[in-house]
């Protein structure tokens, strides 16, 4: 078996996995970098899955700006936009988000105690993002991205891992590649639960954290998954016929069952982004082979294309289904129990009065938000009245030294995960994993063992801090 070395292994090209990849290369010029992806592209489930727009939010000083302000650069690649449809009722069962050239990007950093007709958002094609995200990585000449690759075993010592071992689609001979830091960017943590590390799925019961929304008893109720789906806008109206499937049976009794509510963002070209909320409960879609998940979504997508079509041919009569996207819409499946975990009261609390204030990496301010079946008290728990903080210790596996998770597996709660998942935060926390192990290559310690001041320097943690502070009037 052929061996490679490098300093930094990342696993996932999402956007936790461009943050963490990004970041290492920067901050210590002298590292290499390796970053693994199972697919051919980067961006995971924000380019690849449909969610072609970053949600209203707070998000770091750091690569989220360099991203839009490259895309700002290409005709037709990027745009900021604002609600114009809100869901009405059953006959026009949508939301409708579309760009308006005269809004700042600026205006989308922000969602928390603010009303929602100024809640703006960022709309882009999913392909020049992942292209831009692969220029930036490539630019610092120390990344080197392995498509269309994804790890088969990984070996470990003691407290720490050593090594994976790789396969790359079409090379039948496969790779050990040995890492002195590792960072788990897949969204269902693939790396840290191959190694060992203890996790969690579903929601907890009340004991586990106290959480005051929490259940009496923990079950396997994750978040709805979505298929995200794009049509085609068309000069003049267009007629289409379903696919003689066996699901589409299945499908049509899905649409007269739950009626689903879709929100619809636009393209910079005009084209609709069509993310159904959800087509799946998220327990029934996780029992399912993805392969047959992935089939049985699209058709679902499809049928509910020809539902809505039919429901509001005002609005959707000269459109054309034009792709499901190849990643299905995951909102949540495994999550890492690690040095500590985020939970309901840090999110409601807030900056101003959470714990670990020192150890503090990144910002969020989306709301406790669930799509399907839940036993939450409170289901769609609803806003926020600040943002709230993620300590670096939620990225940090208790088992090992030298691993850390940057997705929306790191260690939350259930019902902190419902809020902590958005594009924009996981690059956040990508940037922090990079930059810690950036920083643990340069000082030869464990990933929990450095300066966390520095990281936090290096983040503008403090400068963030106090703007928040300002804007929101804390």
């Amino acid at each position: 078996m052929k061996r490679r070395h490098t300093d930094i292994l990342i696993v996932g090209g999402g956007s936790g996995g461009f943050g963490a990849a990004l970041r290492s290369a920067r901050e210590n010029p002298q590292a290499r970098v390796t970053l693994i992806e199972a697919m051919d592209g980067l961006g995971g489930t924000s380019t690849l899955g449909g969610v072609n727009n970053w949600e209203p939010g707070i998000a770091g000083l750091g690569a989220h700006n360099e991203l839009f302000n490259r895309l700002k650069a290409v005709p037709g690649a990027i745009g900021v936009g604002k609600t114009t449809h809100k869901y009405t009722s059953k006959e026009e069962p949508f939301g409708l988000s579309e760009v308006d050239p005269g809004l700042e990007y600026e205006s989308s950093l922000r969602r928390s105690a603010l009303e929602k007709d100024l809640w703006r958002r960022v709309h882009f094609e999913p392909e020049v993002m992942s292209r831009v995200m692969e220029e930036l990585l490539l630019e610092t000449g120390r990344v080197d991205i392995l498509y269309r690759t994804r790890f088969v075993e990984v070996h470990t010592e003691g407290e720490r891992i050593r090594s994976v071992v790789i396969q790359t689609e079409g090379d039948p001979e496969p790779v050990e590649i040995c890492a002195s830091y590792f960072i788990d960017c897949s969204g269902g943590v693939h790396l840290a639960r191959a190694a060992g590390c203890k996790t969690a799925f579903g929601e907890d019961s009340a004991s586990m954290y106290g959480e005051p929304s929490a259940p009496e008893a923990a079950s396997l109720t994750v978040n709805g998954v979505s298929q995200i789906y794009r049509v085609q806008r068309l000069a003049e109206p267009v007629a289409e016929t379903l696919p003689d499937h066996p699901y589409v049976q299945e499908a049509e009794q899905w649409i007269k069952d739950k009626h689903p509510v879709t929100f619809i963002a636009t393209y910079p070209n005009g084209d609709f982004n069509m993310n159904v909320l959800p087509v799946f409960e998220g327990q029934y879609f996780h029992s399912l082979p993805y392969g047959q998940a992935k089939e049985m979504g699209t058709i679902r997508a499809l049928v509910h294309w020809h539902w809505l079509k039919r429901l509001c041919p005002a609005y959707f009569g000269s459109f054309r289904f034009q792709m499901a996207f190849p990643l299905v819409g995951i909102r949540e499946s495994h999550r890492l129990v690690g040095r500590y975990v985020l939970k309901e009261q840090d999110v409601r609390n807030g900056l101003m009065c959470q714990e670990r204030q020192d150890e503090l990496i990144a910002f969020a301010d989306h709301a406790l938000d669930t799509h399907g079946r839940t036993a939450v008290k409170g289901a769609n728990l609803k806003e926020l009245p600040q943002p709230y903080g993620i300590p670096y210790s939620c990225l940090l596996a208790k088992e090992f030294v030298n691993l850390a998770v940057a997705s929306r597996g790191a260690s939350f709660s259930h019902i902190a995960a419902s809020s902590c998942r958005l594009s924009r935060t996981m690059m956040d926390l990508g940037e922090a994993a990079g930059t810690g192990a950036a920083l643990a290559l340069q000082e030869g310690t464990g990933l929990g063992d450095i300066q966390i001041q520095e990281l936090r320097k290096r983040l503008r943690i403090d400068e963030l801090r106090e703007r928040i502070i300002r804007s929101w009037n804390l």
